[in-house]
Order: C-alpha cells, then sequence, then structure tokens
C-alpha cells in the first residue's frame, strides 16, 4: 500500500482521468461508497451498543470542496441503508435534517438538536488540498463537535480522507483540528498522516478504494508496513528444512555492564525463525549467557589483554556457513571494543559477496562508528543499521534528530543514498530506507515499546530474518512490523505500561501466525 503526497496524489487523480476517463465525479462516487462501507463495517465492529445503521443518527459536515463532494455521497448511501442523516454545509450555513431543509433562521438551533442526539459525526469539511490556517467559523464549528464529545464519550467522529485541518504532507494540525476515532483516507494514506502531531490525530486508519488502476502507483516509492506486505515476505517453512535450511546467525554483543542486551536479540533471532544463533562472549560472561539461553551455542573469546586483532579475527574466522551478523547491541563503547569493530569491518569488506554473511549494526556499534569521520565508508555492502534518534544524531556528528516529525522522512532517505545502507530509523512510527530511494513507514504505533532493550530485541529480529535470505529491506521492514505487532499482543494483556522487553520474545511467533 503506498504513501503519497499531496503532489503526488494530484498526479494520481490527474492520469486517472487523462488515460481512464476516470473523471472527478466518478472517483468522488467510488470514494464516497467505498468510505460509507468501511464506515459500515466499522460500526458493526465497534459501536458500544451493538446498535444497527437503522438505528443510528449521523451528522455529515460538509466543505465546499471534493472532501465535501465525499461526504454527500457517503451521507446518501447511509440513507439508503436505513441510517437516520442530517448534513450542514458549511460554506452555504445550509441544513438538511433526516431529508428536509430547514429555514435558515432555525439553522443555528435545528444544528445544536442535530449534534446533541448524533451518534457519528462525519468530518468531510476539508481534504488534502488544504494547509493554510482553519477560516474562524469552521475552527468555531470543530469546537463545539469537540465540546460534545467532551460532554457524550460515546460519539463518535469519522474523519473523511483526513481530520480537517491537518497538513498532509507534515503531519502540522490547525488548532481547530479534532481528533477522530477513525480516518478513512481515499485511495492512499497520506504522508503527513505517519508524523506527529497529526498521527495523534488520526485515531484508527482505514484506507478507501477509489476505482484508481494499479498501474498508476508504479512509479511510487514509498509504502506503508502492512500485514498483508510482510506476509509476502517472510520465507515458505517447507517440511523438508533443518536448520539449515533457516541460516546461522552470529551475534557479537553484551558485555558486563549490559549482559541482557545478547540475551534478547540472540533469543529474538531464534524466535523469528533462525535455524541456530551463536553467541561470541568472553569466559567471564559464557556462564551467564550458557545458563539463559539454552537453546544457543558460543563462540569463546579471547580475553582483552589478547589484542583486539585476535578477538576480532576469532569472530571473522567463525564466520564460515553464518549468513547474518549483529554486532553492537550492548557492547559499550571504548577504545578498545572500537578497535575490534574497525578490524572485523576490515575483514568483512574484503571477503566475496557469497561469503560474506549480511550484516546489522546496532547500538553500540553506532555509538563506536559515530566518533570517527565517513564511517560509513568503512561498512560492507548491503549492511543494515538500526539507530534511534540519538544514535542517528550521532551518526551524523551532532544533528539534532526529532522522534516523530516529518524531517525524518527526508534525512532518512538522504542518509541511506549517502551512506548506501538500509536504514531503519526508529521511533513512534518507524522509517526503514533503502539506497535506491525505496522507503517504507509503519503506521503501528506502541508507547509500551519506550523500555530498555526492545531495540536489542528489534535488532535480533532483523538478524535472524536476514538469516533466512531476505534482503536487508525486506528483512527489516519484516522485523520491524513483527516487532510492534508482538508488542500489541503483550499490551493487549498488561496494557500499555510495564512491557519488558522479555516479554516480546514468546509472542514474536504468535505474531508471525496471525499475518
Amino acid at each position: 500500500m503506498h504513501i503519497v503526497s499531496v503532489d503526488e496524489m494530484r498526479a494520481l487523480e490527474t492520469r486517472a482521468a487523462e488515460e481512464y476517463g476516470l473523471t472527478s465525479p466518478i472517483l468522488m462516487e467510488n470514494a464516497g461508497r467505498s468510505a460509507a462501507e468501511i464506515l459500515a463495517r466499522y460500526i458493526a465492529e465497534k459501536d458500544s451498543q451493538k446498535r444497527s445503521i437503522d438505528l443510528l443518527d449521523f451528522l455529515v459536515l460538509v466543505g465546499p470542496g471534493n472532501n465535501g463532494g465525499d461526504g454527500m455521497v457517503m451521507a446518501r448511501y447511509l440513507e439508503q441503508w436505513g441510517g437516520h442523516v442530517s448534513s450542514y454545509r458549511w460554506k452555504e450555513q445550509q441544513l438538511t435534517v433526516h431529508g428536509r431543509e430547514i429555514a435558515g433562521e432555525e439553522v443555528p438551533a435545528r444544528l445544536e438538536e442535530v449534534m446533541q442526539r448524533c451518534d457519528y459525526v462525519l468530518d468531510a469539511l476539508l481534504g488534502t488540498g488544504r494547509s493554510r490556517p482553519l477560516p474562524e467559523g469552521m475552527r468555531t464549528l470543530l469546537g463545539r463537535v469537540r465540546a460534545e464529545r467532551e460532554r457524550r464519550a460515546a460519539l463518535r467522529i469519522i474523519a473523511v480522507d483526513l481530520p480537517t485541518g491537518m497538513d498532509a504532507d507534515s503531519g502540522a494540525v490547525d488548532p481547530g483540528t479534532i481528533a477522530a476515532d477513525i480516518t478513512i483516507t481515499l485511495a492512499c494514506p497520506k504522508q503527513g498522516f505517519f508524523f506527529f502531531p497529526g498521527r495523534d490525530y488520526m485515531g484508527e486508519l482505514a484506507v478507501g478504494d477509489i476505482g484508481l488502476p494499479a498501474r498508476l502507483e508504479s512509479n511510487l516509492h514509498a509504502e506503508m508496513l502492512t500485514g498483508e506486505l510482510i506476509r509476502a515476505l517472510l520465507p515458505e517453512r517447507p517440511l523438508n528444512s533443518n536448520k539449515g535450511t533457516f541460516g546461522k546467525v552470529m551475534l557479537y554483543s553484551g558485555s558486563p555492564a549490559y549482559p541482557g542486551s545478547a540475551f534478547l536479540a540472540g533469543n529474538a533471532a531464534g524466535r523469528i525463525g533462525a535455524g541456530l544463533v551463536t553467541l561470541a562472549v568472553t569466559e567471564r560472561m559464557f556462564p551467564i549467557y550458557a545458563g539463559a539461553f539454552h537453546e544457543g551455542t558460543f563462540l569463546l573469546l579471547p580475553a582483552e589483554a589478547a589484542g583486539s586483532f585476535e578477538r576480532a579475527s576469532s569472530i571473522i574466522n567463525a564466520l564460515d556457513g553464518y549468513r547474518a551478523l549483529l554486532v553492537g547491541p550492548g557492547l559499550g563503547q571504548s577504545p578498545y571494543t572500537r578497535e575490534v569493530i574497525l578490524e572485523m569491518l576490515e575483514s568483512l569488506r574484503a571477503m566475496p559477496d557469497e561469503k560474506r554473511p549480511q550484516m546489522v549494526i546496532d547500538a553500540d556499534g553506532l555509538n563506536n562508528l559515530s566518533a570517527l569521520e565517513r564511517w560509513w565508508t568503512l561498512l560492507p555492502k548491503d549492511t543494515v543499521i538500526t539507530p534511534h534518534p540519538g544514535e542517528m544524531g550521532r551518526l551524523c556528528h551532532g544533528l539534532k534528530v526529532s522522534g516523530g516529525a516529518v524531517d525524518r522522512l527526508d534525512l532518512a532517505r538522504r542518509k541511506a543514498a549517502e551512506w548506501q545502507v538500509t536504514l531503519v530509523l526508529k521511533g513512534a512510527c518507524t522509517i526503514i530506507a533503502e539506497p535506491g530511494g525505496r522507503t517504507r513507514i509503519s503506521w503501528r504505533a506502541n508507547p509500551a515499546l519506550a523500555t530498555a532493550g526492545t531495540g536489542d530485541v528489534l535488532a535480533g529480529m532483523i538478524a535472524g530474518l536476514l538469516a533466512q535470505k531476505p534482503g536487508p529491506f525486506d528483512a527489516a521492514s519484516a522485523g520491524v512490523y513483527l516487532h510492534t505487532a508482538a508488542s500489541e499482543l503483550v499490551s493487549a494483556e498488561i496494557g500499555h505500561t510495564g512491557l519488558l522487553a522479555s516479554d516480546l520474545l514468546a509472542q514474536i511467533p504468535r505474531a508471525i501466525t496471525r499475518l
């Protein structure tokens, strides 16, 4: 499912008319019908009192443009299905209640009556074409809806295409914008949906079909992560498999200060389906991991006194037959650790492509590299990096990187191309960008993941997927989606507070089975 900017959406509609004869009235009819069908399903599944459409009152707020036209088509279908529909045309200040036009002088009082009894308000005032501040009269109307919802928690607000006053490119919102319970967007999700503050106003997201031919989207390069997409990316599990079928993963992770990192990442690699997981650890750390990670195998590393070259060589020499290598979680930062990583990178770059394992660098792997100028020139081909905003800022030598604003998108795209990596820029709506310009963004956001160790789990999941032979971009995409899906399974039981990173591990295979 492609993500579009405002300009890209306009271009799609223009080409639809010119190349296929899909004029604006045709698209509007398709959009309104599809949105009404989605709303009907939403009501059937989510109405708090399990009421059918013919028992419900709807108020459609109709704007002056195409968005208002979409709303009027929705109103027509809801009426056909038995709904009690009123519509208020904002520009004309005209109110229709259950098919009857209200006289002008009666409109304010009758609108107030309708507002107080309606079950669903459909916000079809303004769509993607508006980025200027809202007119004061429109803010007043939306403010009245907001007040009514504060008075009646059962009132549901449905945004048609997007919440009025939201910038579809940036996610910025007008002070008058009201949050929706569900946004039924049309044709494609809009870029601004994935960035804050707009993301907070969206509620659930559904996408209506307006009848655009799929080939029109062939030149779009941004996608939303969906279960359908991820299901197609995961490798098959044939009956005649063995552990070699699903690949081996090596992890150089963990330290006395952060022993849990290697356990979390290694366990996640196994839970996502890798055939064998090996932790490269010192003798001092070995008893900790051997007692906790019974399924793992272990590579015992030389002591620090033996020198960085010896430690790096011991890992490199053990990589024959391994398809994935994860470096970084919990390693700590020191000149010695940095030298080990640099020695490993030099050897990996010298390997033939067919012998070199796919590499993931996370956490302290990135922090150690960030101290170097042009650190990205040291990476082997097809490396995946997984920074959070703070680490991304350090990799950019001090740049401030937001956790949820739209500037993240351009930054991720530019740096993936400049650094020639698959870049996973973590955040509420994580961005995955690859050097060729393709981008995928996670819609699903879970505040429960804002806790120590969840990034280690994600890095391990991506490494475990790489061992099963999807490419770096697909492995990173599937890892991000399933990571959040696993967290949602935990949150369904305990809520958004108190999730521990280890809680995710058992939920990873369950998230896969639910695709």
